[in-house]
């Protein structure tokens, strides 16, 4: 087996997120080039937080981007019921604001659900 395959989240294993700090630090790495990106594009880069979580920042406006935390290689499922519970990325939407170089957190996966989050995201990303 190859070193380069990434390895699923183990069965009823909770994935070490990112936290807002890392989240803000990431935001800011794309903002200003995307040095420690793996892959990068004009409005996108992926990061490898972990051997089991990748991260992908997205610019969605001038100042307003994404952050999110997802396993490329998924989830160990042993149950049925408990593919209902897992959490499948989790998100941040942050807002730089240039005049005091400051990033400022608009809104959350975990905090207002998986739906609204894409919803909002999908809001901001059209406007």
């Amino acid at each position: 087996m190859s070193n380069n395959l990434r390895q699923p989240i183990k069965y009823q294993t909770e994935p070490e997120y990112p936290t807002l700090a890392e989240v803000k630090a990431y935001a800011e790495d794309f903002r200003t080039g995307g040095a420690d990106a793996r892959l990068k594009f004009e409005k996108w880069a992926k990061y490898w937080l972990s051997s089991y979580l990748d991260i992908l920042v997205t610019q969605l406006q001038e100042s307003i981007y994404t952050v999110v935390a997802y396993p490329p290689a998924g989830f160990e499922v042993a149950l049925v019921g408990d593919i209902e519970k897992l959490e499948y990325f989790r998100g941040w939407i942050l807002q730089y604001y240039p005049p005091t170089q400051s990033w400022f957190f608009l809104a959350a996966s975990q905090e207002v659900g998986i739906d609204k989050f894409i919803r909002l995201r999908r809001e901001f990303k059209e406007e």
